[in-house]
């Protein structure tokens, strides 16, 4: 709980496995209601392009942003650090990035970083409504022709509009990942955080997922690149793909 003794809190504005977004603004008034003084973080990676984000009307102190999740250069992001807030360095070395990050700047991956952000808000509501209507096509899809199937996280506008994640009963899903590769589709079991990791995502057995359930899930991410024929092509080839597995599988 927040108290006075409360230094920091840290807090994802979208999850990046089931895709739920925050109510950031309400929980950093509620927090900082209690503790004017804290810090507050919030790792924007996955709202950043995605949803609607204004450090300034969240009112959140920092905020970090990553260039690789609106496919811009991977090893480059972003601090947002609120006027005021005052951050050290923890390694040392010649002064470089706003003498917070030792050494010389990397300006091809800024560019690239900043390119990929052009490109992203070019036509931002128009993108993020067709990533949304492709989001429900391929979820509602997917429930009605696969049977025993589960979403995880929320629907609608609580779910970021790139996000799909959803459990496969009687079916792993390391092996649909793969199966789903070799025709051409390809999607993850988790985040890249954790999905190298054999144990079941610990975000959805904390949701109330079973250990079934949470095995056997898979998470596949929307782009504004993608199209309603891929849309098309996946609900095509997933079923044939989970029913080829469920009849060899032990699980």
């Amino acid at each position: 709980s927040v108290d006075r003794d409360t230094i920091l809190i840290s807090i994802a504005m979208v999850n990046p496995e089931i895709g739920t977004i925050q109510p950031l603004k309400s929980i950093v008034e509620a927090v900082k209601d209690k503790n004017p003084n804290l810090i507050f973080h919030t790792d924007a990676s996955d709202a950043y392009g995605k949803v609607d984000f204004n450090v300034k009307n969240l009112g959140v102190d920092l905020a970090t942003i990553s260039s690789y999740k609106i496919q811009g250069p991977r090893g480059v992001g972003v601090l947002y650090v609120r006027e005021g807030v005052k951050v050290k360095r923890l390694i040392e070395g010649p002064l470089g990035t706003q003498q917070l990050w030792p050494g010389i700047e990397n300006t091809p991956m800024i560019v690239g970083f900043r390119k990929a952000s052009e490109i992203c808000f070019k036509n931002f509501r128009e993108d993020i409504w067709q990533m949304k209507y492709l989001r429900d096509k391929l979820i509602k899809g997917i429930l009605e022709e696969v049977e025993d199937t589960i979403l995880n996280g929320p629907y609608g506008d609580k779910r970021a509009p790139d996000n799909v994640n959803i459990s496969f009963l009687h079916c792993e899903g390391e092996s649909l990942t793969i199966e789903l590769s070799l025709r051409g589709i390809y999607v993850s079991s988790g985040s890249a955080c954790t999905r190298r990791m054999l144990q079941p995502s610990h975000i959805l057995t904390a949701i109330g997922r079973k250990f079934e359930e949470a095995h056997g899930s898979i998470l596949m991410k929307i782009s504004r690149k993608h199209t309603e024929e891929d849309i098309d092509y996946v609900l095509t080839q997933l079923p044939e793909a989970v029913k080829r597995l469920r009849s060899i599988s032990p699980v």
